[in-house]
């Protein structure tokens, strides 16, 4: 008699849970620079400033191509756990910001596996797993980030893009910023982050085997760009938390908006508002007068 494999929601991942690795690097002066050029910041960075958000351009995987996956991103098991389900999101980040890392500076990152949770979900399956990154400057701690990725079923046929239109509404923003995430820009932040998840630049992976309508624009990228909007209406503010949630995914050549509006005092909502006038990706950021 062939034996029933056992569900997923029924194996013990609990052993993962409290599992930490610490990774270091250099926070370099070049890596902002190509931060700033895709940004389209007319001057680069000067020597020792401060670019919050920048911690994602360090810390960058090191596997070796042997050890990475089909999606293109290190295969599970070393420290992630061995979720049989193939689809990878970063559905989001939390971040406290402690102290600012400043171009120069040695850096050290301990992150730990802060929960794994199985769901059931329209699209299936679905496994929860939150992680812990203390980043720490010139053993200063600088920032605590809560990062939460999303694990998927295998998907289906791969829906259509729909039709471009206007975007319906963005009233109720006090600003917005026009956006169009093209096939460069998707290269250029892969390229910098070494980003190998092929949802970013593989067509016939996005579509054939994820089941997307065309190639996905970057999660941190569309966070990284919306801070950096308000940064630009909001010249001299000293960001202390940002958050952000990705609702709906974003595709390239597809326009995009965004937005940003006061919440009260040292807080903003911000949004990349797709054109189908859905607030794609959320954002919550506090700050302080620098």
């Amino acid at each position: 008699m062939a034996e029933t494999a056992t569900p997923i929601e029924d194996v013990d991942f609990s052993g993962w849970v409290g599992r930490s690795e610490v990774t270091t690097d250099t926070a370099t002066e070049s890596s902002i620079a190509r931060l700033f050029a895709l940004l389209d910041h007319q001057a680069g960075p000067q020597a020792g400033s401060l670019v919050p958000l920048s911690h994602w351009l360090h810390f960058t995987p090191t596997q070796r191509q042997s050890g990475l996956g089909e999606d293109g991103h290190p295969a599970l098991g070393d420290f992630l756990p061995p979720v049989p389900l193939p689809r990878r999101m970063w559905a989001g980040s939390r971040i406290e910001f402690h102290s600012a890392i400043r171009t120069g500076q040695n850096l050290r990152r301990t992150s730990t596996i802060d929960s794994i949770a199985f769901k059931a979900g329209k699209s299936g399956r679905l496994c929860f797993i939150v992680l812990r990154h203390d980043v720490f400057a010139d053993e200063i701690l600088a920032l605590t980030e809560h990062q939460s990725l999303v694990y998927r079923e295998a998907a289906s046929a791969s829906p259509p893009l729909p039709p471009v239109v206007t975007p319906t509404s963005i009233d109720g923003w006090e600003w917005d910023l026009p956006c169009l995430p093209t096939e460069v820009m998707l290269f250029r932040y892969s390229a910098l982050t070494f980003n190998a998840h092929r949802i970013h630049y593989d067509l016939p992976y996005a579509t054939g085997v994820e089941g997307y309508p065309g190639l996905v624009v970057h999660g941190p990228l569309v966070a990284t760009l919306l801070l950096d909007a308000f940064t630009r209406h909001n010249p001299g503010q000293e960001v202390t938390r940002f958050e952000f949630a990705a609702k709906h995914p974003l595709f390239v050549n597809r326009a995009i908006q965004l937005c940003g509006r006061s919440d009260g005092a040292g807080r903003a909502e911000l949004a990349a508002v797709d054109l189908e006038g859905r607030a794609a990706i959320t954002a919550a950021v506090e700050f302080r007068g620098a």
